[in-house]
């Protein structure tokens, strides 16, 4: 599962590309209303059927990446690599699946665009509307025209997030959600467990102490180097965070944020909220407090000891 990383990072050093070289736009304007179809019947058949993985071919940065994370990740179903022409002209084959990336808006086109990774169904409508075909899972990578390098290193783990997903909708234990929110895994609340946000990933920057306080001295603020290195050496009880949202906010923007964790390559935590003056691109004050409670445990703050431990004597 490391591979794709130790095969990446030296391609980061010294190939300055950009994430949207050569890519072809695809818009599913209202992805978050499509009607899902119900989920072991439906979907069940997906480790049966072919995965069309759709790149340009041009040996763009992103496309030779995503090429290498799935040949070094995916295993839930057989893959074949195609083209965009091939895609518009299959889609329309029940019997496809599709990892692909679309750009997509949220209501009208003075939104600004994102880029996501899709899986989606094969639809006999979408030959007249995109949109048609059935939306798994997607997880956002890019902001319109912007510097998407930085999730070059979260694409192995975007490929174990969305089969994780995948698999709990073949085994009918969740069904695909119609407003594309996806199920997240569950944190563990161990002492040694540590969280490194990006420096610039805190929308709400609380003091010093307030910080150390909410979390126990258990995250902290690092560099992109750091979080290469704990995603690509699997450091254990490591978390690390995930934020995308286009650089200019206009009309209606949304922000997304992701903690991802390190050894497992979990989504532990997915959210969304709408960009305005008061609310920036970041983690929210409400996303630290909820993230702290679900990483640390509980203190009974008349024995001083923690309550995971208390309930097991």
């Amino acid at each position: 599962m490391k591979k794709a990383l130790a095969f990446l990072l030296p391609l980061l050093a010294v190939v300055p590309m950009t994430a949207q070289d050569n890519f072809v736009n695809m818009e599913i304007k209202q992805f978050e209303e499509q009607k899902i179809e119900s989920g072991k019947e439906y979907y069940g058949d997906i480790p049966a059927r072919m995965t069309k993985v759709v790149t340009a071919g041009d040996n763009s940065m992103t496309d030779l990446l995503l090429r290498n994370a799935v040949e070094e990740n995916w295993n839930i179903s057989p893959f074949e690599f195609c083209s965009y022409e091939e895609f518009e002209r299959i889609k329309t084959d029940t019997s496809y699946y599709f990892l692909v990336r679309l750009e997509k808006k949220h209501r009208s086109e003075n939104d600004p665009a994102m880029e996501f990774l899709c899986f989606l169904k094969g639809n006999e409508k979408a030959d007249r509307n995109i949109s048609s075909m059935p939306e798994i899972i997607s997880l956002p990578l890019f902001p319109e025209n912007g510097d998407g390098d930085r999730i070059f290193t979260y694409l192995p783990a975007y490929m174990n997030i969305i089969q994780n997903y995948i698999q709990k909708i073949v085994d009918g234990r969740i069904y695909p959600s119609k407003r594309g929110m996806v199920q997240t895994g569950v944190f563990e609340k161990n002492r040694n467990t540590k969280l490194l946000f990006l420096k610039g990933d805190l929308a709400y920057n609380p003091p010093m102490q307030e910080f150390e306080r909410m979390f126990r001295g258990r995250a902290e603020e690092v560099g992109q180097d750091n979080i290469d290195i704990a995603l690509a050496e699997g450091l254990p009880h490591t978390l690390v965070s995930l934020v995308v949202a286009p650089e200019e906010v206009y009309g209606k923007a949304f922000c997304y944020k992701l903690i991802i964790s390190a050894d497992t390559y979990e989504l532990l935590y997915f959210k969304r909220h709408r960009i305005n003056d008061r609310r920036g691109a970041g983690f929210l004050k409400q996303d630290l407090r909820r993230v702290s409670r679900l990483i640390t445990p509980q203190i009974n703050l008349f024995k001083g000891v923690p309550k995971e431990k208390k309930d097991k004597k």
